[in-house]
């Protein structure tokens, strides 16, 4: 794959593609659009620390959501924001025999705040 083909954009285009198709119905694709959506945010967070603070893109994702708070300067409530999506997101990936899957509007909600931190990392970083 090319690094076009796995841009956080890319993949979130993917994640919304899927859950429009799928908004009815049950299956797989909650959890498949809740990786993607993960995935997307913690490539924008690669690409941003790559860019603002290089090293600490090597730190879990948790611990970068943490930092983002006081870097993203102006952008703190999208930072706080993204923090809350991601941890939503990891939490709908896992499989629990006593929880739903997450419904569409609550995918909706988690993706749009994972594309306005990459449109922003986007915006940030150059890209």
């Amino acid at each position: 794959m090319t690094s076009e083909e796995t841009s956080p954009l890319r993949i979130l285009s993917t994640a919304e593609s899927l859950v429009a198709a799928r908004d009815a119905g049950e299956g797989l694709w909650p959890r498949t659009a809740a990786v993607l959506g993960r995935q997307a945010i913690e490539g924008a967070l690669r690409d941003y620390w790559r860019r603002r603070e290089p090293g600490l893109e090597r730190c879990t994702s948790h611990a970068q959501l943490l930092c983002l708070v006081a870097y993203f300067g102006s952008n703190r409530e999208l930072a706080r924001e993204t923090g809350a999506a991601w941890a939503a997101l990891c939490r709908a990936c896992h499989h629990q025999p006593y929880e739903l899957s997450p419904n569409a509007d609550e995918l909706r909600t988690w993706l749009a705040t994972a594309r306005r931190f990459a449109d922003e990392v986007g915006r940030q970083v150059g890209k």
